[in-house]
């Protein structure tokens, strides 16, 4: 919803007024600045467009400034070895002083490390401490800290399932100059003692490499003194902060031609050590720094790659851009700063709602990733400095260092790995999955209880209405609107009757009023965030006016905000509503770039600075166990969340934030999507139509099609729009956008299988083609096509206007794929580009032959109605006239799957029979994983009472059609025969044959969940 946040930016000059006087004058400004920017928001969205000055950029950041300039002075990404003669200090190298090596069995090799202050003063004063640790699964974890810092975010702790990854140990050799780990099962790491150098070696294969580029440079509170000598030309030549914050480009940094330089080449990187180390200023606000400067640098090279993946959240190519050397797309590196970002830039490196400091490569010779578990701001640079070899350089503004390098297979295995440390996602509810219709906002309950008639007077499906901040008491979350809202139960309730949900939005910013509840007891207990000196609650301005903001880092602040979900405290709501948590990155209108200033304090005293990009996440995760403890960990929750963080998919839901109603960023959904995939965060949507701007009726269909086919599909609109209920449009416009979600609740077998999979497995419900074909090159920069699942399903949306054709790319050259999108099952061959037709009415899609599918198509008003409706089976049978698949069946609302009240239909055909086991799941991996919450166990143990009511319920659940769909035509007079255990017929069903010949239908087959196999054959009368 993040849709105001052109008011936050105006807001924050009229609001710094402190004094009592002032106070009044501030909020008719604010107000006033809120009403002339919203109201005539969205009548041109080509006018939308975000300030950019209220953001910073590398240059206008004293970190990044310094580590780029550090790495222009080595002329790191010169397509030229940065082994060649270049001027740079022997102290400019990161160096090992002192190596231990006899913790093998515990899987450390510990070390001391000098730094380059240290260096510099000839001393060890400055010196840190080095642990290399080799993982289980052939990860490796590279951590330096520096012991005298003694206040720090333990980000593992809330990031990670295991804090402690598990531990394998080496065996060490040890060599000149340096060390090599040796681990079981071909993983090794071979370290340089001088300069640092560290890489993982996977089969032989270099596939990661530390400190390839010596852009090493760690931080501990104290800068280098200038030379007395040089001293006063120093302070002469100290930049002068300009308008907006601007510094001189690092390129004048690194290249100074003073005469002080000349006399001494080492100043220049002195003067680098020393820019904005201490204290900077943007725009009006300043940044003081009570640690001193404690930002760290690094790099990692990628040999035998140019595929680089995730960084989530950006609005960039799925396969990043350059940002650095030969062919750079971007001038700036990719920020990792949770902001509220109104009207984001399409492709673009600025930071927007969350970061997952992320990469995730593939390449000829296997694929690595690199986590940096720091929740401080940091960026990225992104190279290719050859052809073939990719170059990371990762600045983060707050030690301590903690990295952990991942290796495997491909990138679809290095993704279960991240996801095996972050965790894997939670299973949603069965409504969640289907369609959501939102807008800020719907007006009252009577607009409610319209709403929700037109659907069903158009036949138009749907699980979930939203409501926007609207509906409170004067923007007092855990409130109604008494006017509005005056009876919510009954409004929830008359929503329930028809199997449909309701979602409220609760924001972290409580508006300061010591008649508010919420605020009252949160000042009271001391759960808010505090200002710089730590001597009083922090304050700033967001919707309500004057707020506060409750302390998520303090246990707990979560665990009374977990309590506020209680059915008697949140009065009015019920078990049938749900959350939406916007403006967590967080957004604050009156701050530095529209967020918390980095001085104010958290739990344990810690500066934001340094738990920022968690914070969202942290009231992700306080929400979602607030859900959990109102139904005694009976109901599975759902909630959204705008900002994220790793491990944030253990939690619920994530958005793109304020999208325009314009065709370029229907387009950029997906590449933004998968990056969001490949940040482990599997349950994304973007609003359907755009946030801003009205979108016309063809937009708005392509839009529709599109998401029917993304893991979160939920309509949102701004609140200035025009209403574009989907009856709202011509009667062709409504067709179509009903045809759209019909699908999506026709194929939700199929999308519900893919959230399973996700869960039990961590296979992306949207996956990209790269993940699922790593074999076909061709697929490596695929962005704007998907997989739905493991199903075997391509989407291919369209998102030009006026196009009636698209060009469609199906990987394997030995695979033949099948048409869906106009129901022809048209074979096409794998391996190459084809141009299909694309009219209106059609989204492209197709299924990859040697799958199954299961459908439901009968139509129900919501998703949970048809749960116990028949199912459709089609196999697309490959060249080899095999195919094979799978279904669940689960209740879709409680986490009884866990106590074996789930069925696994696994489905296979060769050679003219069709065969399905029907069983408890077993493969959930991971599934001894440790679990604070019962949505975090993965261990199915089966309780038969529990499943017996599970199949009293399911076990009729039964095939009304097995369809069989071939490349080419069966022969005719085919008969189905269905066999018992023993291969006994019991019975023979006639067959329709379809599409000359290409298609068998059997219509009523007799196969039920409860039975534990079914068995048809296809044979000659």
């Amino acid at each position: 919803m993040s849709r105001r946040s052109a008011t936050r930016s105006r807001a924050c000059a009229a609001s710094t007024a402190r004094a009592s006087t002032g106070r009044v004058l501030a909020t008719l400004a604010v107000v006033a600045a809120i009403l002339a920017v919203i109201l005539p928001a969205s009548d041109n969205s080509a006018a939308l467009a975000v300030k950019a000055e209220e953001f910073k950029t590398c240059a206008q950041s004293g970190f990044c400034r310094r580590h780029r300039a550090w790495a222009d002075l080595r002329n790191a990404f010169n397509p030229v070895s940065v082994t060649a003669s270049i001027d740079v200090p022997k102290w400019a190298y990161a160096t090992i002083v002192a190596a231990d090596t006899n913790h093998a069995k515990k899987g450390e090799f510990r070390a001391r490390l000098r730094t380059h202050v240290a260096a510099h003063a000839g001393n060890t004063a400055g010196n840190v401490d080095l642990a290399i640790t080799t993982l289980a699964r052939g990860m490796v974890r590279v951590q330096v800290r520096d012991a005298s810092l003694d206040k720090v975010f333990d980000v593992p702790a809330v990031a990670l399932v295991k804090p402690t990854p598990d531990v394998v140990p080496h065996r060490v050799v040890s060599r000149d100059g340096g060390a090599t780990l040796i681990v079981d099962g071909g993983v090794e790491v071979r370290i340089q003692y001088g300069p640092l150098r560290i890489e993982v070696v996977r089969g032989g294969d270099v596939l990661a490499v530390v400190n390839d580029r010596a852009l090493f440079r760690f931080e501990t509170g104290t800068t280098i003194p200038v030379p007395a000598k040089n001293e006063q030309e120093e302070e002469n030549k100290a930049p002068e902060v300009v308008e907006g914050g601007a510094q001189p480009a690092q390129e004048d940094l690194a290249a100074s031609s003073t005469a002080a330089v000349a006399e001494d080449p080492e100043l220049k990187w002195i003067q680098i050590d020393r820019d904005g180390a201490h204290e900077e200023e943007f725009r009006t606000h300043k940044d003081t720094k009570p640690n001193g400067p404690r930002s760290f640098g690094f790099d990692v090279t990628f040999p035998e790659t140019a595929h680089a993946y995730g960084l989530a959240e950006h609005a960039a190519d799925f396969n990043l851009p350059s940002t650095r050397g030969p062919g750079a797309k971007y001038a700036d590196p990719y920020r990792l700063y949770n902001l509220d970002v109104f009207e984001y830039n399409l492709d673009s490196p600025m930071a927007l709602y969350g970061s997952v400091p992320l990469v995730i490569t593939q390449g000829d010779k296997g694929a690595a990733g690199v986590l940096v578990m720091t929740a401080s701001e940091m960026w990225v640079d992104v190279a290719r400095p050859v052809e073939n070899q990719l170059a990371t350089h990762w600045m983060a503004e707050s030690s301590p260092l903690d990295v952990i390098i991942m290796t495997g297979a491909n990138a679809a295995a290095v993704h279960g790995e991240y996801l095996a440390l972050s965790g894997f996602p939670t299973l949603p509810p069965l409504f969640a999955m289907a369609y959501h219709q939102c807008r800020w906002n719907y007006n009252d309950e009577a607009d409610v209880r319209a709403v929700d008639a037109k659907f069903d007077e158009h036949e138009i499906p749907y699980d979930v209405l939203w409501l926007d901040i609207e509906h409170t008491d004067g923007k007092r979350y855990f409130t109604w609107d008494k006017v509005k809202f005056p009876t919510p139960d009954q409004m929830l309730g008359n929503l329930a009757t028809k199997s449909r949900k309701m979602v409220t939005i609760i924001d972290p910013h409580i508006k300061e009023d010591s008649e508010y509840r919420v605020s009252a007891e949160a000042t009271k207990q001391g759960l808010l965030v505090k200002n710089a000196e730590g001597t009083g609650d922090f304050g700033g301005w967001c919707w309500p006016g004057q707020s506060n903001w409750i302390d998520f880092t303090d246990p707990k602040a979560r665990a009374w905000w977990a309590a506020q979900f209680a059915f008697d405290q949140y009065l009015g709501s019920t078990p049938t509503l749900f959350t939406w948590n916007d403006m967590n990155e967080p957004s604050v209108f009156t701050g530095p770039e529209i967020t918390m200033p980095k001085t104010v304090q958290h739990y344990g005293g810690l500066e934001h600075r340094i738990v920022h990009n968690a914070y969202g996440m942290l009231q992700h995760r306080a929400t979602h166990e607030g859900h959990l403890h109102r139904s005694s960990d009976q109901a599975r929750p759902f909630v959204l969340s705008r900002a994220f963080f790793i491990g944030s998919q253990r939690y619920g839901a994530i958005w793109t934030g304020d999208n325009l109603a314009e065709w370029s960023h229907l387009e950029a959904a997906q590449p933004m999507l998968l990056s969001l995939t490949a940040s482990g965060i599997v349950f994304g949507g973007a609003d359907v139509g755009g946030f801003f701007g009205n979108p016309d009726s063809e937009l708005l269909v392509r839009w529709y099609q599109a998401a029917a086919f993304q893991p979160f599909f939920r309509a949102h609109a701004h609140i200035d729009t025009k209403r574009r209920e989907p009856w709202l449009f011509d009667e062709t416009t409504t067709r179509q956008i009903r045809d759209a979600v019909r699908r999506r609740y026709r194929y939700l077998p199929i999308v519900a299988t893919a959230f399973w999979d996700a869960w039990a497995q961590g296979t992306p419900v949207m996956q990209p083609l790269a993940w699922a074909f790593p074999e076909d090159k061709a697929t490596w920069s695929i962005q704007d096509m998907f997989l739905v699942g493991k199903s075997g399903v391509l989407v291919a949306p369209v998102t030009a206007a006026g196009a009636t054709t698209r060009d469609v790319y199906l990987p394997i050259k030995s695979s033949v794929w099948y048409a869906l999108g106009d129901a022809s099952f048209a074979p096409l061959a794998g391996g190459k580009t084809h141009m299909v037709a694309a009219p209106l009415d059609v989204i492209p899609h197709f299924v990859r032959g040697g799958s199954v599918l299961v459908t439901r198509d009968r139509l129900r008003r919501a998703a949970e109605p048809m749960l116990t409706d028949p199912v459709t089976v089609t196999a697309t049978l490959d060249a080899e006239g095999r195919a094979e698949g799978h279904f669940v069946v689960e209740d879709g609302a409680s986490f009884a799957y866990l106590d074996g009240a789930v069925v696994d239909v696994a489905m296979h055909m060769s050679g003219g029979v069709f065969r399905a086991d029907v069983a408890v799941p077993t493969a959930t991996r991971d599934a001894d994983a440790p679990a604070e919450l019962v949505s975090q166990k993965r261990a199915i143990a089966v309780n038969e009472t529990v499943r017996g009511k599970f199949m009293a319920r399911f076990g009729d659940v039964r095939v009304e059609r097995l369809v069989v769909v071939a490349p080419s035509a069966f022969d005719r007079g085919m008969v189905a025969e269905v066999v018992d255990k023993d291969g006994k017929v019991v019975k023979r069903v006639p067959v329709e044959t379809k599409l000359g010949g290409r298609m068998i239908v059997v219509k009523e087959p007799g196969f039920r969940l409860r039975d534990t196999a079914w068995t048809l054959r296809l044979v000659k009368t």
